[in-house]
Formats: C-alpha cells, structure tokens, sequence
C-alpha cells in the first residue's frame, strides 16, 4: 500500500513535468512519456485497490480468501500499460508518416528527462524491495513498470541528445522505441497475472523446497502425489504420502498433521497443505517396512501374542 501511494504521488509530480517540458521543450519522446506517466497513475490506483481488497480474510462466500483480486489487478494493469504502448506508437508513426518539419529539443526537455530516470530509478529500488518481502504479484508487475519506464525515460534522453547534434529524426524515433518497450512490458505482466489465474503450478525450486519438507518426515517411504496451485503470493498443496501399512488411524493422523503443520510454518508461502497417506504395500503384498502381511488375521491380537485368554 504504501509504495503504491509513493508511486502515484511520483507519476504525478512525473507527468506534469515531462509534459510541460514536453510541450515547451518541443520533444515527442518526452511527451510520450509524460503520457505513460499519465496511464501508470491510473495503473497504481488500481493496484492500492487491488491489494486492499486481495487481503480482506476469507469469509462464507470465499471460503479461500480474495488473493486473486490480486492477480485480476494486475491483468488489468497489463491492458491499461498495452493501451499506453499502442497509443504513443501510433501517435510516432502518424508524425514520422505526415512528412512535417521536425523541431529540435530544447535543454528543458533534457533536463526533465534526466529528473525522470532518477525519480523512476528510486521507485524501481524500493519496489524490489517490497517485492522480495511480500512476493505479490502486483508490487511485481510495479516493479517491472518502473523498470519499463526507466527505459522509456533513458530512450527520451538518448533521442533528446541526437536530436540536439543535429539529427532531430531521433526524438521521433525515440518515442516509437518506449511505445514497443511498453508493450514489451504489458505483455510480461499479462503472462504474470494468466499464470495465477488459471490455476498454474508452482516453479521447479518451490516443488523441491516442498518435496524436501515432506520428506523431513522420517515415517515418509515416498511421495506417491504432490498437486500445487498458485493464489496470490501463495500456493495450495495437495499431497499424498506413502508410510507403513500397519500404523494405527491416529498414527498415520500425526504424521499428516506434523507434515502439515512444519510445511505451513517452515514454508510461508504456504497457504494451506492438505496431506494424505497411504498404506506402503498394494494387495498381496507385505508390508515393505516391517514384512508383515496386510490380510493376515488376527482376531483382534498382534503376531506373536497367544490368542487363548
């Protein structure tokens, strides 16, 4: 919540100054970036929604929480960004066709440029921050925006220059190449937000980190099935584990409630794993553990036990 309101009071001071600059300093590119200023201060707000929403706690009709506003935010996000990226490209295409005289970038424009690299530079550091402390993929899709603005504000500034030593074509250019940046980016954030939303599984490094936690159980034989789903910042496990056939109900109950319990502790990510475990041998076999055989009878007695009283 907060890096988000820093980043709207950002864009805003960021959008004024790169327009005006933009305008008076006679520079497209910055002008273009003033106007993905604009587009990322609508893009924010929606994000400080977004969270404020996604952490509301389950209740009777959302029984596993509101994490995926989350995910829906920033598939939003992602439009409004490939919005910004189709609009700023269509704008450079149209000028560099019309055949118009081109104007050289003044020093304003410049110097607006570089307040804006530094300005989207320190926006960029903090949110990597939050990203790294939280996980969200909201604060994500942020972070990779201020990424994609930097870019932008550097491609202004490089157009800015060449203009300047003459080649005023480049200012143009320079606008059209942040329109395909940010388009660049709107599809990163698109992929981001699909994969939580349909329910994806989990990365190769987080199935191990999970696999290695389950198996810290000694009673563990195996992994029989590991089911994973993204939510949020989180995931869900579904797991089933393979132990002795002959351990009592409330003995194999403790093993799935320790397994459980350790996972969800150890593993914060973790939003809720549900264990279930199997007998070690299939019909006619004995038990790979101990060797005892499953349909052996015993009236109520363990091997070894004289059943007269």
């Amino acid at each position: 919540m907060k890096i988000s309101l820093i980043s709207i009071i950002a864009s805003i001071f960021l959008a004024g100054v790169k327009l005006l600059a933009g305008f008076l300093g006679r520079s497209s590119a910055l002008v273009s970036d003033g106007a993905n200023s604009l587009s990322d201060i609508v893009s924010y707000t929606v994000v400080m929604g977004g969270l404020a929403a996604s952490n509301r706690k389950a209740d009777s009709s959302h029984q596993y929480g509101h994490e995926k506003l989350e995910s829906i935010v920033s598939f939003f996000l992602a439009f409004v960004i490939l919005a910004t990226g189709v609009f700023i490209g269509y704008r450079g295409f149209k000028t560099l066709s019309s055949g118009q005289t081109l104007t050289t970038p003044s020093l304003l424009a410049l110097g607006a440029a570089i307040v804006s690299i530094v300005v989207k530079f320190f926006l960029w550091r903090i949110t990597v921050k939050g990203v790294k402390a939280t996980k969200l993929n909201s604060l994500r899709a942020l972070a990779g925006d201020h990424l994609s603005d930097i870019f932008s504000s550097v491609g202004a500034l490089v157009g800015i220059v060449i203009s300047r030593l003459g080649w005023p074509m480049f200012d143009l250019i320079a606008s059209i190449v942040i329109a395909l940046l940010i388009i660049r980016s709107s599809f990163e954030v698109f992929s981001a937000s699909y994969h939580v939303l349909m329910d994806a599984s989990v990365d190769a490094k987080t199935r191990g980190e999970l696999e290695r936690a389950i198996l810290l159980n000694p009673n563990v034989r195996r992994i029989d099935l590991l089911r994973t789903r993204s939510s949020g910042n989180g995931c869900w496990v579904e797991t089933e584990i393979c132990c002795c056939g002959h351990l009592h109900l409330h003995e194999a109950h403790d093993i799935a409630e320790e397994i459980h319990e350790r996972v969800e502790r150890d593993l914060p990510y973790v939003r809720h794993i549900m264990v279930h475990v199997n007998p070690c041998f299939d019909d006619d076999e004995h038990c790979e553990e101990c060797g005892r055989n499953p349909h052996l009878k015993h009236s109520g007695k363990d091997e070894g036990q004289d059943n007269s009283n």
